[in-house]
């Protein structure tokens, strides 16, 4: 076991510039004593471990501007010689390291990062040691499951999403295989960091289909890709598991967690998205002029990629827009028809002038939202439409895999055209059409709501001040299509 290094940092030194660094600042640190594990990438690296100092101090005293305050001894040792509380417990800790090295030498052992973090807690007193059974990690998703499903249910405020609850559902399969195919029980108290990557790197694997699972909670035939799994897809997972490992931590009955929260690691990064196409305008006049009346599932496509395209909004804007009126905004000036749409993804609120196309699909629906279909089944339609249609351009796919490198592929855009694509189109078209960015920004990306509850559903004067920027955008187009 390798000597343990020490390094002090702020908090905020990658997180805030120089100037925004005024005030008092946590104090972090940093233990490394050559503990190596794999990486997302099945990459041996060092894994070192962080905890707090439990003081703060100012930017200025800690280190040098021009060097984003690193840690200075001089700046430090200067700015502290009146105030012995934070070195006092630098001495601490460092006497804490050496009495658990030692320890550790002598049972000639070098522990995980998570093992050393949690000794070192209990040393320093701010831990008391837990001596209790280990906790599932399946059976407390499960349980988080049920009340999210309960919440849903009983449309209470702080419900999740369907598609957000399909999500854990699906991590909890993720879980359930993993737990078949090693017949090994994951739990808060065994899961720290090394068994985080073993976890996505077998789960992965299950995926290209080298390892076999067959699991009685999901259907038999389950899709398989021998590349594996997008970084991005594993990304989404990592991130619910971790709110997931947060809300454990909330609670009462889990008092320890093996992994490091600290580890600014634990998530994938961001992958250049994976392909970049969009509906746009010609795609969009051939199926406004296709005749799919007479066939349920592309009807259902043709009104939703026509609604999706000419209003901006996402799936579930969509399937909550089922809920709302059409309303009329009439004065000197104006006379046009809108929607009051909540955009959950964004927590803001936009109101939405409807084209003629748009009105069109309503019309048809009691002037009314139509029902849309979950998601996989909407998107099964839209790339029937495409296909019927004749929109089967090639397309270009960049897939960045979890641990198989970047991949480039050629395909028929009515392979992997979804209801994201749809939305992507609103934009595009209209910059297309010459439209100011910010007319468009007001309807895609309106600002955030306001905070009092009454003012948020009755005050939408704003709102429609922002809708009438865009009726007069619209207005100057010449466009058969972008009309009201």
């Amino acid at each position: 076991m390798k000597t343990p290094t020490i390094r002090y940092y702020l908090q905020n030194q990658k997180k805030q510039t120089v100037d925004q660094r005024i005030r008092k600042e946590p104090i972090m640190v940093e233990i490394n004593y050559g503990y190596v594990g794999l990486d997302g990438k099945s990459n041996k690296r060092a894994k070192p471990f962080r905890v707090a100092l439990n003081a703060s101090i100012e930017p200025v005293m800690f280190g040098k501007a021009n060097c984003n305050f690193k840690f200075d001894e001089e700046v430090f040792k200067k700015a502290t010689r009146n105030n012995a509380t934070i070195r006092t417990k630098m001495g601490r800790l460092q006497e804490s390291i050496d009495l658990l090295v030692d320890r550790y030498v002598l049972a000639d052992i070098v522990p995980p990062p998570s093992q050393f973090k949690s000794d070192l807690l209990v040393e320093l007193g701010r831990v008391k040691r837990e001596i209790a059974g280990e906790h599932s990690i399946l059976a407390f998703l499960y349980n988080k499951i049920e009340k999210d499903e309960e919440n849903l249910l009983g449309n209470k405020r702080s419900k999740l999403s369907k598609d957000t609850i399909k999500i854990y559902k699906s991590l909890s399969h993720h879980i359930e295989n993993y737990e078949i195919a090693t017949s090994e029980k994951l739990t808060f108290e065994g899961f720290d960091n090394d068994k985080y990557w073993e976890f996505w790197n077998v789960i992965n694997d299950i995926f290209k289909d080298k390892i076999k699972v067959i699991n009685p909670k999901q259907p038999r035939k389950q899709r398989k890709n021998k590349t594996g799994y997008a970084s991005s897809a594993i990304q989404k997972y990592q991130k619910n598991l971790m709110k997931v490992m947060r809300d454990a931590r909330k609670s009462k009955t889990i008092k320890s967690i093996a992994l490091d929260f600290d580890d600014e690691d634990l998530i994938l990064a961001d992958t250049e998205a994976m392909k970049k196409i969009y509906v746009n305008i010609d795609e969009l006049k051939l199926i406004l002029d296709s005749n799919v009346e007479d066939n349920y599932d592309l009807q259902k496509a043709k009104d939703y990629v026509v609604l999706s395209t000419l209003m901006g909004m996402r799936y579930q804007s969509m399937v909550e827009a089922r809920n709302e009126k059409v309303e009329v905004y009439i004065d000197d000036d104006y006379d046009f028809q809108y929607i009051h749409s909540r955009q959950n993804k964004t927590k803001t609120e936009v109101c939405i002038p409807l084209l003629e196309p748009v009105k069109e699909v309503l019309s048809r629906h009691n002037n009314e939202f139509p029902k849309i279909p979950d998601n996989q089944l909407i998107n099964k339609y839209i790339k029937s439409l495409f296909d019927y249609v004749g929109i089967n351009d090639n397309v270009k796919l960049t897939r960045v895999t979890y641990n198989n490198g970047t991949l480039i592929s050629t395909v028929s855009k009515a392979e992997v055209i979804s209801t994201h694509d749809s939305k992507g189109g609103f934009y595009s078209n209209l910059r297309i059409l010459g439209m100011k960015e910010n007319a468009i920004d007001n309807i895609t990306h309106p600002d955030k709501p306001k905070k009092n509850v009454m003012a948020k559903f009755y005050d939408k004067t704003d709102m429609l001040d922002r809708a009438k920027m865009f009726v007069d955008e619209i207005n100057k187009i010449d466009s058969e299509i972008y009309k009201f």
